[in-house]
């Protein structure tokens, strides 16, 4: 069976550097890689007098429409030419290239959902919280409505990554939920490790004071997590990575900078909007600090 891949371009070097990435880590005979670009739609209705972008106001003629229709048959064509020389670049036929027109965002989630795709390759500029927030980006919406997970690559990722990929996993069944949907789509051979973080303190020592003993009891708690998740993902050669921290994310963006990391590869637990404002979650501070390629699995999947 084929996994559809589906990398969204704007053509951008950003763009094809997350692209080039990503599909160095996958198995290209299991995937049916497939490559779109998303253009702005035009007004439906040309004759309806309005605001054109220029900010000028059109009267209901032939010519508007005529204007009108040209533009969005000149933009759908670029959008088509962008979209088959990224695929040439990267050896995807032509017949997998192709051109969505809508809000971005909205429309890749929706063709994700048409076409059942198993994974979405985007690139991402990091911007701050406070930015991000404001403006909103491609892969802010894909890595909260996607249904499938999502590879994402910022300026700071390398076009041939090295070191393992390293699935993130916590108490939470969808962590290692993450990792299933994941590892099986990546190429043979590539090293894979599991990492979780456990706080400094540890709840139920009864005396803190005992370094030793928060020490022993720390190294327990995370060896039967990831024994537990190594045997549900079938990898008993995976490196085991303990982290001690109280903030998850803060631990794992630090471990990507410190050892090469191909991937980090975590589930989204999702947050309502005004908490996802203020505090972000680890999943969107791994996609803005973390120096290399991040995977999310988003809530709703």
């Amino acid at each position: 069976m084929n996994h559809i891949a589906i990398c969204c371009t704007d053509g951008s070097d950003l763009s094809l550097e997350a692209i080039e990435a990503g599909l160095s880590l996958l198995d290209r005979a299991q995937c049916d890689v497939r490559v779109v670009t998303v253009v702005p739609r035009t007004p439906a209705d040309p004759e309806v007098p309005g605001l054109m972008p220029s900010g000028t106001f059109a009267p209901a003629n032939a010519t508007v429409g005529r204007d009108l229709a040209d533009s969005r048959e000149e933009a759908l064509d670029n959008g088509l030419a962008t979209a088959r020389a990224v695929a040439e670049r990267f050896g995807v036929p032509a017949d997998k290239a192709q051109v969505l027109a809508g809000e971005p965002g909205p429309t890749v989630v929706h063709h994700l959902e048409e076409v059942g795709a198993s994974l979405v390759l985007v690139g991402t500029r990091r911007l701050g919280r406070g930015a991000r927030f404001m403006e909103g980006s491609v892969s802010d919406h894909l890595i909260r409505h996607s249904p499938c997970p999502v590879i994402v690559g910022g300026e700071d990722v390398a076009e041939a990554p090295e070191g393992p990929v390293v699935v993130c996993i916590d108490k939470s069944e969808r962590s290692v939920d993450a990792g299933g949907k994941v590892v099986p789509l990546l190429a043979e051979g590539l090293p894979v490790a599991l990492a979780t973080v456990v706080p400094v303190g540890i709840t139920g020592v009864e005396d803190e004071g005992d370094e030793e003993l928060v020490i022993r009891r720390r190294e327990q708690k995370a060896s039967k997590i990831l024994t537990a998740a190594a045997d549900t993902l079938d990898l008993p050669d995976a490196e085991l990575i303990d982290l001690v921290d109280d903030t998850a994310a803060h631990a794992l963006v630090a471990l990507a900078k410190s050892r090469p990391v191909r991937m980090l590869v975590v589930g989204s637990r999702g947050r309502g909007g005004l908490v996802r404002a203020v505090l972000g979650s680890t999943a969107e501070q791994l996609v803005r600090e973390a120096p290399s390629l991040v995977c999310v699995m988003p809530s709703r999947h």
